[in-house]
């Protein structure tokens, strides 16, 4: 997908990968690139170092990114951030934001269908409420002895998104559907 962009315009791409990291990107060919802007949340996630001169680090919100112009980077690029931000709203504006800034894009979320919670790696725990997701953690050993308020901020960290759902977040792109054993593992809107 990058590839391609950069032989349609002609000229080296800027990528903006929100949520991303300079591990991630160490196999892209540079010479297809100008430059990657790595916008995260937080400080913690741009610590990382890279043996690449390609990456500008940013915090900031993936809901907001009046930063930037309307289709102003070449490649928007988000892998398994969006079931992150919060809820309906937050994923709406994240999903409006990267259409809005993106010539083109690529945004890949975990599918709501499987069901094995791929965080957690427990099965069903996504079909349920948040209550009982922060009781369920509990089976997992490394949540076992956390309390209760860290059990249900982990639950509540998360919201899965069913097909139709991601669909209507990124209207008029194109859908790839990832399976494993028949079943949705995740979804990926391109554009």
């Amino acid at each position: 997908m990058i590839l391609r962009a950069s032989d349609a315009m002609g000229r080296k791409v800027v990528i903006l990968d929100v949520g991303g990291r300079p591990d991630y990107w160490e196999n892209v060919l540079p010479e297809r690139v100008e430059k990657i802007i790595l916008l995260n949340y937080t400080e913690e996630e741009l610590s990382r170092e890279s043996k690449l001169a390609l990456f500008e680090s940013r915090v900031g919100d993936a809901r907001d990114l009046t930063d930037f112009s309307d289709k102003s980077v070449d490649f928007v690029h988000s892998n398994s951030v969006i079931e992150h931000v919060g809820g309906w709203g937050d994923m709406s504006r994240m999903a409006g934001e990267l259409l809005r800034v993106g010539l083109h894009g690529w945004v890949q979320t975990p599918a709501w269908e499987c069901p094995i919670e791929p965080h957690y790696k427990l099965p069903a725990l996504h079909w349920f409420g948040a209550p009982a997701r922060a009781k369920m953690l509990k089976l997992g050993k490394r949540f076992r002895s956390l309390p209760l308020a860290e059990r249900r901020g982990l639950a509540e960290r998360i919201n899965l998104l069913s097909r139709e759902e991601f669909e209507s977040l990124f209207p008029g792109t194109s859908l790839f559907v990832e399976r494993i054993a028949m079943l949705p593992k995740s979804y990926t809107a391109f554009w």
